[in-house]
């Protein structure tokens, strides 16, 4: 028996690979290196301000809302507490008065009704 020589096939291209499939492929990826240093650094600047304006204006202006808004909910319980207290007072006013009249038959001096 003679020992042959198998040819082996490029990976990438064979049949039995799926002929040059995107599996057997490295992509090339562009040489980044070759771009100069400020063209990025324009885009890290613009997103720095952004940052910069998001936390330096409108962080403070959603913490004056936020304090606007428990300063109004306690002024607000502060008003409700008032008003129960002042129905309160009416209605203990209004008792008071309804027991000071008097029902014509317990009139002090005995007097008669006026209409019978």
């Amino acid at each position: 028996m003679a020992a042959t020589k198998v040819k082996k096939s490029n990976p990438g291209q064979g049949a039995g690979n799926g002929g040059g499939s995107f599996r057997g492929r490295i992509p090339d990826y562009p040489d980044v290196d070759d771009k100069p240093a400020q063209a990025g650094s324009t885009g890290y600047l613009f997103v720095l301000i952004l940052f910069a304006l998001v936390f330096v204006l409108i962080l403070p202006l959603v913490g004056m809302m936020y304090v606007d808004t428990m300063v109004t909910k306690r002024e607000a319980k502060a008003q409700m507490e008032k008003v129960e207290k002042l129905r309160k007072q009416m209605e203990d006013e209004r008792k008071k008065d309804a027991d000071s009249i008097l029902i014509p038959h317990q009139f002090p001096d005995g007097r008669p009704t006026k209409n019978p």
